[in-house]
């Protein structure tokens, strides 16, 4: 395979076999193991041909592989010399997982059609962006990272070239502190830094949302992809959501929206936009959605209807999600109570869902639970349902359970409705004094299946309290959101 840049858009061309014009020796196919195994099980003859290769009766095949190594990609030709000698072969794109089965849609049409007619040699050139059908890859190719190219069963291949240009900007928010744009995101994910709220414009930290009068969301957008050679300026619009406080939840359904504004940030910058939120629906604490979109830096996975929102962030650093209340325990208010949805992404089947308590960032101090006392109540039909499993909690009451693990703790088979969100209530106790001040943190974290993967239960959202214990009430407190 040969490499090279050209331009000042510092496009990437990579080249598999020699533009020598089906002169022999062949030259070797790199074909992904997917690929292989995709032949093996769907025609006569394993394996695939090798460049210049004018047999009959072999499938070509061969593979562009880390395609984002430089960072998104805005756009991708590919260029292939064909010898067209079966009348009815084709040609194809496609995204084969290691089972040799398709992990995403791709693309394929007849060589004639493509302009190659029988008997003839010629060069095929495509627009990725805009393949013939109204077929648009760069999405698939962003999201994959790679590209299998096919052509069956008799035609001969010369050599295949794809030139790959990146995105001249890759703004991005932090999903947590030691995100730097990379995708996809480690856990977690629902804690952007780079998302707060202020009940009055220009405060200083994050603050729960006031209902009844304009608040104000602040968002954090960073023009210095770290994958990105010399950045350049970029413009987009950055828009905001909000929906109940929770673990899981699902795009759009779940989101409602804030506001939206336009942005532009020059070259490197790292700039804060406020947005304000003039409807906040009712008292109560909430999570928040930030969405930066531009032509120029677009998303790495597509934000189909119904999907999860964790897995969109994951994999788009367009994307931020905030989840974190702002809890003050005092002398005068000793005792603090939250609502937690635990929602079903499976649409259409029962989710076993499991409810962890983790103290994050423990490093030899005391736990909340040293401090105070944590219960959670389950609604009716999920408690009806759960036979008790878990470690870290004792059963106290009718549907009510106290959080006896000072490090944490975990209900487990929880079985939720189709499609449905349960409330959980969350209520957090403790005995202030002056020895017992201190500042906690405590995180409510959903494990469940989802539409993507529905035979795991893993991660798939939470919701961050940072608990201040101590004799003075701050009224200006918290707020949730996710990246």
């Amino acid at each position: 395979m040969a490499f090279t840049w050209s331009g000042t858009a510092q496009a990437q061309t990579f080249t598999h076999g020699v533009a020598d014009g089906f002169v022999l020796p062949t030259e070797p196919v790199s074909p992904s193991t997917g690929m292989l195994n995709y032949i093996a099980a769907n025609y006569t003859f394993p394996g695939s041909r090798a460049f210049d290769d004018t047999s009959i009766d072999r499938w070509f095949a061969t593979t562009f592989t880390n395609l984002r190594r430089n960072g998104p990609i805005c756009g991708a030709t590919l260029r292939m010399s064909v010898r067209n000698l079966g009348s009815n072969d084709s040609m194809g794109l496609l995204f084969m997982g290691p089972a040799g089965t398709q992990v995403a849609t791709g693309f394929g049409d007849s060589l004639t059609n493509l302009g190659i007619a029988f008997g003839a040699t010629g060069t095929i050139n495509l627009n990725l962006a805009a393949l013939p059908g109204a077929v648009n890859l760069i999405p698939t190719l962003n999201a994959q990272g790679f590209v299998d190219v096919i052509v069956q069963d008799d035609s001969a291949v010369d050599f295949v070239s794809l030139t790959i240009t990146q995105c001249r900007v890759d703004v991005y928010s932090k999903d947590n502190g030691s995100d730097f744009g990379l995708t996809p995101t480690v856990d977690p994910i629902w804690i952007s830094p780079d998302i707060r709220v202020c009940q009055t414009a220009g405060c200083v930290g994050h603050q729960n949302p006031e209902f009844g009068q304009t608040n104000f969301v602040y968002v954090t957008l960073r023009n210095n992809g770290p994958l990105v050679p010399p950045g350049n300026p970029a413009s987009g619009t950055l828009l905001v959501y909000y929906t109940g406080s929770g673990g899981a939840a699902v795009w759009p359904t779940d989101w409602a929206p804030i506001g939206t504004i336009a942005v532009s940030i020059p070259a490197g910058a790292t700039q804060e936009f406020m947005v304000p939120w003039t409807g906040v629906p009712a008292p109560g604490h909430y999570c928040l959605l930030s969405r930066w979109v531009s032509t120029q830096d677009p998303m790495t996975l597509v934000e189909v209807a119904g999907s999860n929102t964790l897995n969109n962030t994951r994999w788009n650093n367009n994307l931020a999600w905030k989840n974190i209340n702002v809890v003050n325990l005092t002398p005068f208010a000793p005792a603090s109570e939250y609502d937690f949805r635990l929602r079903n992404l499976l649409r259409d089947a029962h989710g076993t869902a499991a409810l962890e308590v983790r103290i994050p960032d423990r490093t030899g101090g005391p736990s909340f639970l040293d401090r105070g006392q944590l219960f959670l109540t389950l609604p009716e039909e999920l408690w009806a349902r759960w036979q008790h499993q878990g470690t870290g909690f004792e059963v106290v009451g009718e549907r009510q359970v106290r959080i006896v693990n000072p490090n944490g703790a975990r209900l487990e088979g929880l079985i939720l409705d189709p499609n449905g969100a349960h409330h959980v209530g969350v209520r957090f106790v403790a005995q202030v004094t002056d020895a017992d001040q201190g500042k906690f943190a405590v995180d409510l974290v959903q494990h469940s299946a989802s539409e993507e993967k529905p035979d795991k239960v893993e991660e798939a959202g939470g919701v961050r309290f940072d608990i201040t214990v101590g004799p003075q009430s701050d009224t200006g407190a918290g707020t949730n959101a996710k990246k």
